[in-house]
């Protein structure tokens, strides 16, 4: 598995409420002197909200998106070949975890065995982690 550096998101939902993200993956090209998209088109993406920061935490909500997928429901790659892909955070999913800042994990799956390829987001120095933030108000 592979886990690819850069990529942060803290993002807020408001109790209720269905809000939608979107991503675009970059990685270094080939001769390292830039970026160039990731090419999704080979890949699932599985978004998952979890219980705590740690690697055995729960899975509170999880979403498998696919190029084909509701992207009011969970998401859709929009964009495969330009690495872009939205996530949605639906009002079902906010009343599922309740209010607070909760850590999100971002996987790359095979499409035939799904299996994780590439890890896209993992917790930082310091404490900080990926998380979104589920609010009333």
């Amino acid at each position: 598995m592979t886990t690819l550096d850069g990529l942060f998101i803290d993002a807020v939902v408001v109790k209720g409420s269905t809000k939608s993200f979107t991503v675009s993956i970059n990685q270094r090209n080939e001769t390292d002197t830039g970026f160039e998209p990731l090419d999704l088109s080979n890949y699932l993406v599985r978004f998952s909200i979890l219980g705590a920061p740690t690697a055995d935490s729960k899975v509170l909500v999880e979403h498998i998106i696919t190029t084909n997928s509701d992207i009011d429901t969970g998401g859709i790659i929009n964009n495969p070949t330009n690495g872009e892909f939205t996530f949605t955070v639906t009002a079902d999913d906010t009343n599922t975890v309740g209010l607070g800042k909760f850590p999100i994990k971002i996987e790359l799956l095979d499409p035939e065995s799904e299996e994780v390829e590439i890890l896209l987001t993992e917790g930082g120095f310091g404490g900080e982690f990926n998380a979104i933030q589920i609010v009333q108000v």
